[in-house]
C-alpha cells in the first residue's frame, strides 16, 4: 500500500487525540473534525481523520453521524481501516451502543473493516497483566463483533511510540489480507438505504398503535353512521336513531377488526422469525 487511509471514531478525549498525532506525527489541527497525514521518506503515506464524538445524546446525534459521513470524504476513495478507539477499562453499555450506532450507519460491512484500539497511560502494567484484565473488563463482549481484532496502545511509552505504531500498521496489514479493497461510498449508500427501510419496518410505538386505532374508530364511526342513517330512512327507526347506533355499532366493529389485524400480524410475525 502507498497510502493508509485512517478514520478515527469513539469518544473525542485526549487519548484519542494523542493517539491521532502519535500516528501522523504532527501537530493536531484545531478542528475536531479534520485530517492530517505523515509521509517519512521510503515509507508509507498515512492519512487520519478523526471524527466527532459518537457519544451524544441523542438529539444530537444525527448531526454527529452526518460530520461523520462528511469526514470521509477526506479520505477519497475511501477508509482502509475504522479504529474505535477507547480506554482499556470496563465496558460500559454506551460503548457497546456506540458500536451498534456505528454498525446502523455504515452498514454490517463496515464491521470488515473496523479494529478496535484500546488505550492504556500506565507504563507499569505489564502485557500479562493486560490480557488478564481482558475478562474482568468484559472486552471480549466488544471485540467479538470484529473478529477479535484489537491492539492495545500505550499512549504514556514515548520510547516505544513508533515501533507501537509500527505494530498497529502490521495487524491492519495482516487484516487487509482478507479485506483487500477498502470502505467505498456505495457501500455507505446501500447502508442508508437498509437503514430507512429497517426504520420504516420497525415495531410502532405506543402513541402510534394509539393513533392507528384512534383512526379506525372515526373511520368506523363514519361509516357506521351512514350506513345506520340510510337504514334508518327506509325503516322503523328514524334517521337520527339509525345514524347514532350505526355510528357505535361501526366504530366497535372497526376496532375490533384493527385488534385482530395487528394480532395476526405479531403472530405471523413470530412465527417466520
Amino acid at each position: 500500500m502507498d497510502e493508509l487511509r485512517i478514520v478515527l471514531f469513539g469518544r473525542q478525549d485526549v487519548h484519542k487525540e494523542k493517539l491521532e498525532k502519535v500516528l501522523t506525527n504532527k501537530k493536531l489541527f484545531t478542528s475536531k473534525d479534520s485530517s492530517n497525514e505523515q509521509r517519512k521518506p521510503n515509507s508509507q503515506k498515512v492519512v487520519v481523520v478523526n471524527t466527532p464524538d459518537l457519544f451524544k445524546r441523542e438529539e444530537e446525534l444525527d448531526d454527529v453521524l452526518e460530520k461523520i459521513k462528511r469526514s470521509l470524504r477526506r479520505v477519497k476513495p475511501g477508509p482502509h481501516v475504522f479504529l474505535f478507539v477507547e480506554r482499556f477499562d470496563e465496558m460500559e453499555q454506551e460503548k457497546k451502543d456506540a458500536l451498534r450506532i456505528f454498525e446502523n450507519t455504515f452498514g454490517e460491512q463496515a464491521l470488515d473493516f473496523t479494529m478496535m484500539v484500546f488505550t492504556t497511560d500506565d507504563q507499569e502494567e505489564d502485557e500479562a497483566a493486560m490480557m488478564d484484565k481482558m475478562d474482568k473488563f468484559s472486552i471480549k463482549t466488544l471485540t467479538r463483533h470484529v473478529d477479535d481484532r484489537y491492539f492495545i496502545f500505550n499512549i504514556a511509552d514515548i520510547e516505544h511510540q513508533q515501533l507501537q505504531v509500527t505494530e498497529l500498521q502490521e495487524k491492519i496489514k495482516q487484516m487487509r489480507k482478507i479485506c483487500h479493497h477498502f470502505y467505498t461510498p456505495e457501500m455507505l449508500e446501500q447502508a442508508e438505504k437498509a437503514l430507512g427501510k429497517k426504520e420504516k419496518e420497525a415495531p410502532k410505538t405506543e402513541a402510534e398503535w394509539c393513533s392507528f386505532y384512534d383512526r379506525c374508530g372515526v373511520i368506523g364511526t363514519a361509516v357506521g353512521t351512514g350506513i345506520g342513517y340510510v337504514v334508518g330512512c327506509r325503516g322503523e327507526l328514524t334517521p337520527t336513531t339509525g345514524a347514532t347506533i350505526g355510528g357505535v355499532v361501526g366504530m366497535i366493529l372497526s376496532m375490533v377488526t384493527a385488534f385482530l389485524v395487528v394480532l395476526a400480524k405479531f403472530k405471523i410475525k413470530k412465527k417466520f422469525n
